[in-house]
């Protein structure tokens, strides 16, 4: 089973079924994948298989014809041919005996990850198209691993992974499939759809950080948090009221994150339904200025 270094504690993983779901359809259209796998071609293969049983044959016809000779003209031998041979444990023990062969140099690394095939829709079969995203998920991050040996997304929670998975996939929230996703995803985290509507929009404005601007307030020191609303006063835009990293109006929202940046939000007036929206910036008169169209 393949290692993966997310935080699901399912065995296996849902990365690692992806990936043995993709294995078992390639060897099942070509086993010599596995052969391939291991850095011998079909042709090199058959090649060498080939050659192998010539030599074990011309072997077989030498030994019988002097059998033959030792059995005179009248004779006959039982029993099979004795064939050179190496006992397993020899080969296989830490010291003394012939030394293992060593293995084929690694294959260069792709130019990118490939895509998966496409997964025909079976009531008995899992979501096609979750497994298309974890297929490509995998692939994607199997790739970064073996050109770069990083994991960006090792140390997220599994709310995290959950929320980066759904805001990486293209419509997100327009079809039914993928509406399907985001109850599943939101189901698996014990959360809402719209809760995970809603910090998928924080993470795509932000990352990670803007994830954590949504969900975590925090009380942050003097200095641009303070000089904000003399800015926003100055630029003549409505008088905000501060709440630890917040400065809100009825309907607009600024949010200081922990990275400096300043992230906007906007709700219906009066409802206190807050969504990220815009590009985070340092300067909140930008941002604000962004959201109302100046």
């Amino acid at each position: 089973m393949p290692d993966c270094s997310c935080p699901d504690d399912g065995y296996p993983c849902k990365h690692a079924a992806a990936l043995c779901y993709q294995a078992a359809r390639l060897l099942d259209e070509d086993p010599f994948v596995l052969f391939l796998m291991r850095g011998r071609g079909e042709q090199e293969l058959l090649a060498s298989l080939a050659r192998r049983n010539a030599a074990r044959s011309a072997v077989e016809q030498t030994e019988r014809a002097e059998r033959s000779r030792e059995a005179g003209p009248q004779g006959r031998t039982d029993g099979a041919p004795t064939l050179p041979s190496v006992l397993a444990r020899t080969v296989l023990a830490p010291s003394g005996g012939p030394a293992a062969p060593l293995l084929p140099p690694p294959l260069p690394a792709p130019g990118g990850p490939g895509r998966p095939a496409v997964f025909p829709a079976d009531p008995e079969a899992p979501d096609p198209l979750a497994l298309d995203l974890l297929a490509t998920e995998a692939a994607a991050r199997a790739h970064l691993l073996l050109t770069t040996g990083r994991d960006p997304v090792a140390g997220l929670t599994p709310w995290q992974d959950a929320v980066r998975l759904a805001a990486a996939h293209p419509g997100s929230g327009l079809t039914a499939s993928t509406r399907a996703l985001y109850r599943d995803l939101a189901h698996a985290q014990d959360r809402t759809p719209t809760d995970l509507a809603r910090a998928v929009a924080a993470w795509r404005q932000g990352g990670a950080a803007g994830l954590a601007v949504l969900e975590e307030p925090w009380d942050p020191p003097a200095g641009p948090f303070d000089r904000a609303r003399p800015a926003l006063i100055a630029a003549d835009l409505p008088a905000f009221r501060p709440w630890r990293n917040r400065l809100s109006t009825a309907s607009l929202q600024l949010r200081l994150g922990r990275d400096g940046l300043w992230y906007g939000y906007e709700s219906d007036a009066g409802r206190e339904d807050w969504w990220p929206r815009g590009t985070p910036d340092a300067d909140p008169v930008g941002v604000i200025t962004a959201l109302l169209g100046r």
